[in-house]
């Protein structure tokens, strides 16, 4: 009996120092009790977001200094996985440059338009460089590791 109280204490003492250097929940006087119950949050976070409805969207876009970009969100624009691009047809001149970052989802190649209009985070096409004075066109194929799919995307840049 007494090792079970050894080993409970040790267990609990552990979760606690766990949850500790992972996050602290916060106190009721920063999240009171009616709000963990009735607010939109979470029970313990109050950023703590389930969307209603799991459907995922795969959602392309550009803008701000990005040539092109891709994400996987959910019904609420939350990122899901990031999609993979890599470059099919690179350009004639200029390089191009992959890596993660947020858009304005502007189309998409499957599932809802919700998000359209709206920051998404995913992986975005950047161009290294000035583009050339006659402008550049290369080819992408975005892999969406969910739909197990992949679409290619004919990426135009005007010249300057």
């Amino acid at each position: 009996m007494r090792c079970l109280k050894i080993a409970l204490v040790a267990a609990l003492l552990s979760v606690g120092a766990g949850a500790a250097f992972a996050q602290s929940p916060p106190s009721l006087q920063e999240y009171p009790l009616r709000d963990r119950v009735f607010g939109p949050g979470g029970a313990m976070f109050p950023n703590y977001v389930t969307p209603s409805e799991s459907r995922i969207a795969y959602v392309t876009g550009s803008g701000n200094g990005i040539l092109f970009g891709a994400a996987t969100v959910d019904f609420l624009c939350q990122a899901e996985q990031r999609p993979v691009i890599s470059v099919i047809k690179p350009p004639a001149k200029g390089k191009v440059v992959v890596s993660p970052g947020t858009f304005v989802a502007t189309g998409t190649d499957a599932g809802s338009t919700f998000c359209l209009g709206r920051p998404v985070s995913g992986a975005v096409v950047r161009l290294a460089g000035r583009p050339p004075k006659g402008g550049m066109q290369f080819v992408v194929r975005v892999t969406y590791p969910h739909l197990g799919a992949w679409y290619d995307h004919m990426v135009t840049v005007p010249g300057r």
